[in-house]
């Protein structure tokens, strides 16, 4: 069957052909725009699906080069530069003046410029904490928002507990001299009388805590206006804690507690609405009694409290309880005990679905002991530090508020000493006046800190709970940056690798035995010159005068002893923490030597995916030429037939 052509069809074919080659040519003409293969998926899917798994890959690169392997590296050099910069003030400040502490102790110009080359050196170790990297605090874990150390002083409640073993128990040396470092002209006569006789250097044992200036919480009468002595004096009571942990010892469905004083088996009877904590101990006559105290109270004034046998009493000086909060207390206060001892413990009682109960107990009970009234001082004077010296005051522990020291008794120290290396004492105590400088104790304890809310409130602010929990593993706040596919680098360095306040408390020290040394001497400056002046020559006052002297020197010759002995322990602790810190910038320098291995890799992977990023993408320009010369040829061949074939038309073929 014949096919009719006509014009009209030539001329729809013609055009038809025209736009293939045209939309070709624009084709053409945008790959070479746009340098790329394809300017939408549709164009080859294929190489679409390719770029989209490349691009992915190299963005993610782009990201761990060029953003986060780039600030962690800004970070740990910060960090590397600050700790060189502890290191050096350690070795070529602090320990060389803790030297220059044993010879320049002669004239107040000496003393003065180690005094304050001292205190120079550990402003500029504490502010070097401060260091930030884009405004994050780099030694301050998450808390990035806060400094190290106060940038002002403040007054601000927190109760601090502090976490340590035994090995920070250490001695020191006092100097008994009674007051003979104030005598001047308008007092010696006034000032108790003493010869070098009396003058003693007493070792005595005693736990630093980490700050000084702590709070005091005076006593309240019946009356209830604040309790002062016959002198007039405020009279605290403690507001102080201090014991140890020890492991909790499950026998069946109770806990077994025990004291140096006292054993007691306690379980909770989940029966009774509310618990009732149930007490298996010894009566007065050693006659074994079982106490049930309801939750919420106490044996003396809780009711439904039951011991038996009938007959049967709790003795005297134990207080039994069972607080709200699940914490099971049992305390000895008997008058005789020194120092006076209570064991705590915690436990949860949890419903289950069936009805019954379940109880669980705290891993650790603490023993804690009680700091008697008048063993709380305000200051470290004659009467706080000589309250646990000889045998009677073995079981003594006193506290000084000024200078952050607990101080105990020989059998005391012997009990803390003979404890497991792994046992944790813990003191927990309050403080509200802080200096510029001092190291915020949020980033180093378990702190609760008052505060308000927005509007005005009172709030409470807990730090580091978990560290309560379990010491070993204190939930340290570990700043890790990814650096690559399933590859993570630890950038931080926290404070307590570094800055500690043993570090600062040591240069108080030695401060305070220079100043010491300093009010001996300058009494017997005014004693020689009150004898050269020959006001009191042949009176008792002489006599007096003479004594003061001798007495004096003894003393300025015991205190130089103590300050020889102390520098050089001090020397060593010194050699400790630069060790410590060393230790940190290694560390830190390896870490930054690793992030140096790992940029060189993403530098190498970041040229190759964009090779094949480019290979898959970027069009051929030589091609892409060609191709176009070779369309505008056939174009222009296309119109000249086109305009050659359009020229005849249908009747002059039926001609």
């Amino acid at each position: 069957m014949a096919m009719r052509i006509t014009t009209k069809m030539m001329q729809a074919t013609s055009l038809r052909n025209l736009n293939i080659n045209k939309s070709r040519q624009e084709k053409l003409a945008n790959q070479m725009s746009t340098g790329k293969k394809i300017t939408r998926p549709s164009d080859d899917p294929v190489i679409a699906i390719r770029s989209l798994k490349l691009n992915s890959s190299l963005d993610k690169i782009d990201q761990y080069y060029e953003k986060n392997a780039s600030d962690a590296e800004s970070w740990l050099e910060l960090t590397l530069s600050s700790l060189s910069t502890v290191n050096r003030i350690l070795t070529d400040d602090i320990r060389k003046n803790i030297m220059s502490a044993k010879s320049s102790y002669k004239t107040v110009e000496d003393r003065e410029a180690v005094i304050t080359h001292l205190r120079k050196a550990m402003e500029e170790i504490y502010s070097t904490g401060n260091a930030d990297s884009g405004g994050r605090s780099i030694f301050t874990g998450y808390r990035t928002d806060m400094p190290l150390t106060l940038t002002a002083p403040k007054t601000e409640k927190n109760t601090i507990t502090e976490q340590f073993t035994n090995d920070t128990i250490d001695k020191m040396t006092f100097v008994y001299a009674g007051d003979i470092n104030t005598i001047n002209e308008g007092n010696f006569k006034d000032v108790a009388d003493i010869d070098k006789e009396s003058i003693s250097s007493n070792e005595i044992w005693r736990k630093r805590l980490a700050y000084g200036d702590l709070d005091l919480k005076q006593a309240v009468g019946p009356d209830g206006k604040p309790m002062v002595d016959a002198n007039g004096k405020p009279v605290y009571e403690s507001n102080i804690d201090i014991g140890y942990m020890s492991n909790t010892v499950y026998d069946g469905d109770g806990v077994k507690l025990s004291t140096t004083s006292m054993t007691a088996y306690v379980s909770i009877d989940t029966d009774k609405v509310p618990n009732e904590a149930v007490f298996k101990l010894n009566d007065a006559n050693g006659n074994p009694i079982e106490v049930r105290v309801p939750r919420g109270q106490d044996d003396k004034t809780g009711t439904g409290v039951v011991v038996t046998p009938p007959g049967s009493s709790v003795p005297s000086t134990v207080d039994l309880s069972f607080s709200e909060d699940g914490t099971i207390r049992i305390e000895n206060n008997d008058p005789n005990l020194k120092p006076k001892e209570a064991v705590t413990i915690g436990c949860d009682v949890t419903k289950n679905t069936d009805g019954t109960s379940t109880v669980k107990f705290d891993k650790k009970f603490e023993t804690s002991f009680k700091i008697e009234p008048e063993n709380i001082y305000e200051s470290g004077s004659n009467d706080a530090y000589m309250s646990v010296v000889g045998d009677a005051n073995k079981n003594t522990i006193s506290f000084i508020a000024e200078t952050g020291e607990i101080l105990f008794g020989d059998a005391i120290a012997e009990r803390f000493k003979h404890l497991p290396s792994d046992n944790e004492l813990r003191v927990t105590y309050d403080k509200s006046e802080w200096k510029k400088g001092d190291l915020d104790p949020v980033h180093y304890f378990y702190t609760e800190r008052e505060g308000k809310t927005a509007s005005g409130k009172e709030k409470t602010l807990v730090f580091n709970e978990n560290f309560l929990d379990d010491p070993s593993k204190n939930g340290k706040q570990i700043i890790e940056y990814d650096v690559g596919n399933n590859q993570t680098l630890q950038v931080n360095t926290t404070a307590d690798e570094a800055f500690s306040h043993a570090m600062g408390r040591d240069v108080e020290e030695v401060i305070s035995m220079l100043e010491e040394y300093g009010s001996y001497q300058t009494s017997l400056q005014e004693v020689e010159k009150l004898i050269k002046s020959e006001k009191y020559n042949g009176t008792d006052d002489e006599l007096k005068l003479t004594r003061q002297k001798e007495a004096l020197e003894k003393a300025m010759t015991r205190v130089l002893d103590k300050i020889n002995k102390r520098c050089d322990e001090l020397v060593k602790d010194c050699d400790g923490y630069f060790a410590k810190t060393q230790l940190a910038e290694t560390d830190c320098g390896s870490r930054l030597a690793r992030l140096g291995m790992v940029q060189n890799r993403l530098e190498m992977q970041q040229t190759n995916f964009g090779e094949l990023v480019s290979e898959n993408e970027d069009a051929d320009y030589t091609d892409l030429v060609i191709q176009m010369k070779s369309i505008e040829m056939t174009y222009q061949a296309a119109l000249s037939s086109i305009s050659y074939t359009m020229q005849t038309s249908l009747l002059d073929f039926i001609r």
